[in-house]
């Protein structure tokens, strides 16, 4: 071979080398955190195509994952993402941008930069003076011209909510947005769950009978739920009453949850049928068992048995994400508001946008309750 053919030939294997070891760049990479690193390269080269509050999860999660892993490159691409959206230090924004996120909260968060606050506290300011609510006064979430307008309760609207009002109070210090943020989740309780199963209905108003619940239980409006409860207890004044309310409510939601996940990790979509009846579910699965690790991590639940619960779902979800970031297996919106036959089919289509942010989710998950576990010597 000539020297110039041998150089080819050696540039040619380094080139081959570096794609197939680029996804385990990452110091102390899993096959979960090499996914979610594919979902990052893929929004980061505009092959993912998100919108709306599934876009602002996303930045989200890449800013708090990258926060837990000291991984400057991922604050740095969610702030530029975030800036390419309109979302500056000192702009209002609208609670009404994204439903069930508070971006601009985590953006604060991330720089430390005070011209954040104005906006945020405006906005949900103005979000629990105009949100609708009930005569148990839970607040209630627009059904949409299409079911014919009104408002109705949602689990996914709850715990936006709540999480914003604990987020007021620790910026505020005002410790009625604690009450409140605990208060919503106590109303709720009351009448969405079932006490036979533990598991919530999605809401309540959205079939003809507004009184009536929503059937059945969705994977992902528990993922919804279990983020508002870990979100919500992160920023509650510890030892308060608020927070020792709000834990019991996690470990109750927890054990319903760990009794319907599957032997492989994964949970299904319709967490109150049999398993066969529905497909595992990414989104659901990714947020369940990332906020379960979180909360772990953090100490509102016992290690066991609900760190191997997660942990075993973090081994599940890697098969569900391809190598250009798409997400297999993802349940399509709005859930089983009125009824769960559409949602009990063999498969779902590949690419909804609500994976991606999930699975970012589940890495921060993986990533926290590492840390918390110390080889023994």
């Amino acid at each position: 071979m000539t020297v110039p053919l041998a150089l080819a030939f050696i540039f040619m294997v380094a080139l081959t080398v570096n794609a197939e070891a680029d996804d385990s760049s990452q110091v102390g990479a899993t096959e979960l955190s090499t996914s979610a690193d594919r979902v990052a390269q893929a929004m980061a080269d505009g092959q993912l195509s998100l919108h709306g509050y599934k876009k602002d999860l996303a930045i989200e999660g890449l800013l708090r994952w990258g926060q837990a892993t000291g991984r400057e490159d991922l604050v740095r691409q969610a702030q530029r993402t975030a800036a390419d959206s309109g979302l500056t230090a000192g702009s209002v924004g609208n609670f009404q941008r994204g439903p069930f996120n508070c971006l601009v909260f985590w953006l604060w968060k991330s720089s430390d930069d005070s011209k954040w606050l104005p906006g945020f506290v405006e906005q949900t300011l103005q979000y629990a003076d105009e949100v609708s609510r009930s005569p148990e006064g839970a607040i209630e979430h627009p059904r949409g011209q299409k079911r014919g307008g009104g408002q109705a309760m949602l689990i996914d609207a709850l715990q936006d909510y709540a999480s914003r009002m604990a987020m007021l109070g620790q910026v505020t210090g005002d410790e009625q947005h604690f009450s409140e943020a605990v208060r919503q989740y106590r109303i709720y309780r009351k009448i969405l769950r079932d006490p036979d199963t533990g598991l919530w209905s999605q809401g309540r108003g959205w079939l003809e009978d507004r009184s009536t619940l929503s059937p059945g239980a969705w994977s992902r409006g528990h993922g919804w739920l279990i983020r508002g409860m870990v979100d919500t207890l992160l920023l509650l004044p510890p030892e308060s009453e608020e927070m020792k309310e709000m834990m019991g409510y996690l470990r109750e939601l927890a054990d319903a949850l760990l009794k319907v996940q599957q032997p492989d990790g994964m949970w299904h979509c319709l967490l109150h049928r049999p398993a066969a009846d529905s497909p595992p579910e990414t989104s659901g699965t990714a947020l369940i068992a990332g906020n379960i690790a979180i909360a772990v991590a953090s100490g509102f639940l016992d290690r066991e048995p609900y760190a191997e619960a997660a942990t075993r779902a973090f081994a599940a979800l890697p098969a569900y994400v391809e190598r250009d970031g798409v997400i297999q297996s993802v349940s399509p919106g709005p859930g089983p508001l009125s009824n769960v036959e559409p949602w009990a089919v063999e498969q779902f289509p590949p690419g909804d946008e609500h994976g991606p942010f999930a699975i970012i989710f589940a890495a921060l998950g993986e990533a926290m309750l590492s840390q918390t576990i110390r080889p023994v010597d």
